[in-house]
């Protein structure tokens, strides 16, 4: 079952001379449970689409069906809400609240949705994380590494439709890359996440089952990875 529909969609800044298409007539589906990776280089427009498909940034012209539900035609409030309850979102740089401890950080999408919290999904997730032992911990007396599996985490709580990375690893050494990466792969066998991930660096995308090229705002290829599992014990070598 597709679980994300995306239509035709197109982003452009500026007019004339200076308009530039940074998303040009793009079309593609994702079904339900798919680790995807968008890979391409900077200013490919691969963080464009991804800041569209989760209501971040707004289409100059196309569609967006996430569930069912075409958000492009959402009031910017029917948006927020479904964005928070719908989309779990991990960016570069974290975005943790630097007063709210490890927990407080994990489950403020529930606390701002008003929805009790899943003491025991919550325990689960972070015995997974690795995050036992920092549980009161503020964000800056964590690693990097931690802070994103923080980010990770406040994610997949609300069990979203669809999880969207935004170079999740860009911030990270190696060890701690190959750890989120493996973590996002995690996610999706044990919990069957839906995972759509930006990414420049393709030992990053080989972590995903599905490729998906993107240059100059277009997709250029698209391919399963049915070598995943190999490329990934290749990379622990």
């Amino acid at each position: 079952m597709a679980i994300l529909q995306v239509e035709h969609l197109s982003k452009q800044y500026g007019k004339g001379d200076n308009l530039v298409m940074a998303v040009n007539d793009v079309s593609f589906e994702v079904q339900q449970g798919e680790f995807v990776a968008i890979i391409g280089a900077s200013g490919s427009g691969k963080s464009t689409l991804l800041h569209m498909l989760g209501g971040v940034d707004n289409p100059s012209s196309g569609e967006i069906i996430i569930g069912g539900q075409n958000i492009s035609r959402f009031s910017a409030d029917k948006l927020a809400v479904f964005r928070r309850r719908n989309i779990g979102i991990i960016y570069q740089f974290y975005n943790l609240i630097p007063v709210l401890n490890v927990r407080e950080n994990i489950t403020l999408p529930a606390d701002l949705d008003k929805r009790k919290i899943d003491e025991q999904y919550l325990t689960e997730l972070i015995d997974t994380l690795g995050l036992k032992e920092r549980v009161g911990h503020l964000p800056n007396q964590l690693s990097g590494g931690q802070q994103q599996r923080v980010a990770i985490g406040r994610a997949l709580f609300m069990r979203p439709a669809l999880i969207l990375a935004d170079e999740p690893t860009g911030n990270l050494d190696s060890k701690a890359s190959e750890e989120i990466v493996r973590l996002l792969r995690k996610a999706n066998e044990q919990y069957g996440q839906t995972i759509i991930m930006v990414t420049h660096d393709m030992k990053i995308a080989e972590y995903a089952t599905r490729i998906i090229e993107f240059n100059d705002g277009k997709i250029t290829a698209d391919r399963q990875n049915n070598r995943v599992g190999d490329s990934v014990d290749a990379h622990r070598q």
